[in-house]
């Protein structure tokens, strides 16, 4: 089919319906679903997983923006254009998986060598919390910032080190400065380390570990310490930042619409009907972030 150019594609996706992004046999995944979608189309086949993508997320994550590419023909892509690729691209995909920008880049491009990443968690949707001082988490957040050995807040991994730089975290914050949960944005994040970082922020709301254990835990990581696991359904896969995608990484920059409002869970049988509106709140929070997006076309 000629030559073949390399593109790079944003995506957002809901994750409830699939077991990660990262393709497995015999589940449904997000790699999986645009990895059929293209061989649907012709543009690729059933072999060697054609589709990379910068960041891996866990079942249940959701993400407003992650970075995929693959190789296709240089004919379909000048033939195309960005709008027809994404056209022919969400025709073969559910709903919950929107292709929303495309560029063409480098043929030694990498996703995996995006310069930064940004998560946000929904504190305010864990049962029972109800810490509303700003400043009090923003004392916590900046515990997390810089360098340190994240052994402590991860699934550790043969082979691969716990070390990463969190360049920022901070409270996230409606529009009455009510607290929603926090951004997280580093080079890179080991396994599980938002969602463990976020129950860590749980447990000192609820006055069961006070800000001495998390330095401790920081500072000492050979000491073990477990501060649990929050819950996937409210972290997000916010933005991808790639020196290679530079269309792609600058629309990817915002922050969260004034969608959501901060308000107490309650913490008896309504919970779960409570919880359950609140994943179509943030469903709709990041529809209507494709939308803006698509709305370019």
């Amino acid at each position: 089919m000629g030559e073949a150019v390399r593109i790079a594609f944003a995506v957002g996706y809901l994750g409830h319906n699939y077991s990660g992004s990262q393709v497995q046999p015999n589940v449904p995944t997000v790699q999986g679903c645009l990895e059929e979608a293209l061989h649907r189309i012709g543009w690729c086949k059933h072999i060697n997983h054609p589709v990379t993508l910068s960041s891996r997320t866990d079942a249940g994550v959701d993400a407003r923006m992650n970075i995929g590419s693959f190789d296709l023909p240089r004919s379909i892509w000048e033939s195309t254009g960005e709008k027809g690729f994404i056209t022919a691209i969400n025709d073969q995909l559910p709903v919950d998986i929107s292709v929303w920008g495309a560029e063409q880049v480098d043929t030694d491009f990498r996703t995996r060598d995006a310069f930064s990443r940004t998560y946000y968690y929904r504190l305010q949707a864990m049962e029972g919390w109800s810490e509303n001082d700003d400043e009090k988490l923003q004392k916590w957040c900046s515990l997390f910032v810089g360098e340190h050995d994240f052994r402590n807040f991860c699934r550790p991994q043969e082979g691969r080190s716990t070390v990463r730089n969190v360049l920022s975290c901070q409270p996230w914050l409606d529009s009455n400065n009510d607290v929603l949960g926090f951004s997280i944005c580093a080079e890179g994040f080991v396994w599980n380390q938002v969602r463990r970082i976020a129950s860590a922020f749980y447990r000192l709301s609820q006055g069961n570990i006070s800000e001495n254990h998390l330095i401790e835990a920081l500072d000492k990581p050979d000491l073990t310490k477990d501060f649990g696991l929050a819950d996937s359904d409210w972290l997000t896969l916010w933005a991808i930042q790639h020196s290679a995608t530079p269309s792609l990484s600058e629309r990817g920059q915002s922050h969260p619409p004034d969608i959501l409002k901060a308000e107490s869970s309650p913490t008896n049988r309504n919970y779960g009907l409570w919880a359950d509106r609140a994943r179509g709140e943030q469903n709709r929070l990041h529809q209507s972030e494709w939308l803006k997006q698509l709305s370019r076309f």
